[in-house]
């Protein structure tokens, strides 16, 4: 008898074989595997980045390499209780789960950051920038899309 989660994949895989158009199928996979394709989706939609957890427990070194950051940075965001971690012995391990919100909280505040810039440099008189940050480019790109006619 085989196992759900390698029919799932057959299923998968033959859909993707049959053409480029959306995928639509009917799955049924574990849980735990549901929930992982959950995480996956959202970070997906919200972020365009995608981190794959493999494991539950990341160490430290691998975490900051997957956040593009030092170990000693880590360390410190550990420490001020912006990432939560648990103990292992006498070290630090870091849930995948946090690793994505962290993520995703960094993304968020980019995005904010960067639109309040453009909103103050809008406001601001005599003021010029050189920069375009991604949401305000999207928008122009909107708005430049909305005015053109077909």
């Amino acid at each position: 008898m085989t196992e759900p989660l390698d029919d799932a994949a057959d299923v998968l895989r033959d859909a993707l074989a049959e053409s480029a158009d959306p995928v639509r199928v009917t799955l049924t996979i574990p849980r735990v595997i549901a929930e992982k394709l959950l995480l996956l989706v959202e970070a997906e939609h919200t972020s365009g980045a995608v981190v794959v957890p493999v494991k539950e427990l990341y160490t430290t070194t691998e975490s900051a390499a997957m956040l593009g950051i030092s170990r000693a940075s880590l360390m410190k965001l550990i420490e001020s209780g912006d990432i939560e971690a648990v103990k292992v012995g006498t070290h630090h391990r870091v849930p995948a789960d946090e690793l994505v919100a962290y993520q995703r909280a960094r993304q968020v505040s980019r995005e904010r950051a960067a639109e309040l810039l453009t909103e103050f440099s809008s406001r601001s008189t005599g003021f010029q920038s050189n920069v375009t940050f991604r949401a305000a480019a999207r928008r122009l790109q909107h708005a430049l899309g909305e005015g053109r006619e077909s």
